[in-house]
């Protein structure tokens, strides 16, 4: 019995003593890349939001008022959509 705990110690010893011993693994591409990709979004946070123009304009301006709605071409499709005109069955 003694032997066998004595095994065991020493070869869980032993397999500590690799674990510290063995080198650093050169990263990988994919670590690499998952870096890259962080660093942008971490970039793209950091960055100002783009003004969005003139936005509510107080005083009954109205939203963006400067640009007014396009009228209809003359040969534009319409679609209407309306309920059937027949009744449902009942059951």
């Amino acid at each position: 019995m003694a032997r066998i705990l004595s095994m065991a110690i020493l070869v869980g010893l032993a397999t500590l003593a690799q674990a510290r011993v063995r080198q650093p693994e050169t990263p990988r591409a994919t670590d690499l890349l998952t870096a890259e990709k962080m660093a942008e979004r971490a970039q793209r946070r950091l960055k100002m939001p783009a003004s969005r123009g003139p936005g509510w304009q107080r005083g009954g301006g109205g939203w963006e008022s400067g640009a007014e709605a396009p009228a209809e071409a003359p040969g534009a499709v319409r679609i209407e959509i309306r309920p059937s005109r027949r009744r449902a069955r009942q059951p």
